[in-house]
């Protein structure tokens, strides 16, 4: 058996070294790479995501960030510093359109995404009335406010192949409204389970408008004379 030079063992070697190189590129590569799983992903970024459940569709589009979040304008049109994760959402329930905000906040390491909504639908508005009790004879007040406001939150993984990342998930939705079924408007909730499912936009944060969400309430007070 023929013994090879001892010089052509270091450039074997080193040959050896880029072939094993040159295939790992070829089936994986850097992470970020054309090839890679993407998994070092920022977390900043702008996503759009759908929402479903019964009677229920819509979308959300928001950004995340590791600091203080991209300065957003308020509903007075005035800049107002971002909180992290802010967006909108449009949510259309049981033939009503809700209006609002979303936000989302990333964890690239976990590969989860937690999803947030607020929205509402405009009611009656703003009203109030008096009425007697015939028990305590005393004259009482209610003021309230009628509108449909609707929540929700879903816990998301996420999945990346480069250079798309994409995430779902499902969670859970609580609508508050007004009863009046009775002498007085109450206030009744229900909850309906949802899924989540998004995609990557950018990889930067963006601004988005703030809308003024409000809940449904009612206040009852005691009118003790003149």
């Amino acid at each position: 058996m023929k013994h090879l030079p001892l010089l052509l063992l270091p450039a074997l070697a080193l040959g050896l070294l880029i072939s094993s190189s040159s295939e790992s590129h070829a089936f994986g590569g850097r992470p970020g790479g054309p090839f890679s799983n993407g998994s070092y992903f920022s977390n900043n970024g702008t996503f759009t995501a759908v929402v479903r459940g019964e009677n229920l569709t819509g979308t959300l589009q928001f950004s995340t960030s590791d600091g203080p979040g991209a300065a957003g304008l308020g509903s007075t049109g005035v800049a107002t510093t971002g909180l992290g994760s802010t967006g909108v959402a449009t949510i259309y329930f049981d033939g009503d359109t809700y209006q609002g905000n979303s936000q989302g906040s990333l964890n690239s390491e976990a590969s989860t995404m937690t999803v947030n909504f607020q929205a509402d639908s405009e009611g009656q508005g703003e009203n109030n009335f008096t009425f007697t009790n015939k028990t305590t004879g005393l004259v009482r007040g209610v003021r309230y406010f009628d509108g449909l406001y609707l929540d929700g939150f879903a816990n998301c993984k996420t999945s990346n192949a480069f250079p798309n990342q994409k995430f779902q998930g499902t969670g859970e939705a609580e609508l508050q409204f007004l009863n009046f079924d009775g002498n007085t408007p109450f206030l009744t909730a229900s909850s309906l389970p949802i899924s989540v499912t998004g995609v990557r936009l950018s990889d930067k944060a963006s601004a988005f408008a703030t809308s003024d969400v409000r809940t449904p309430s009612v206040n009852e007070y005691t009118i003790t004379g003149p």
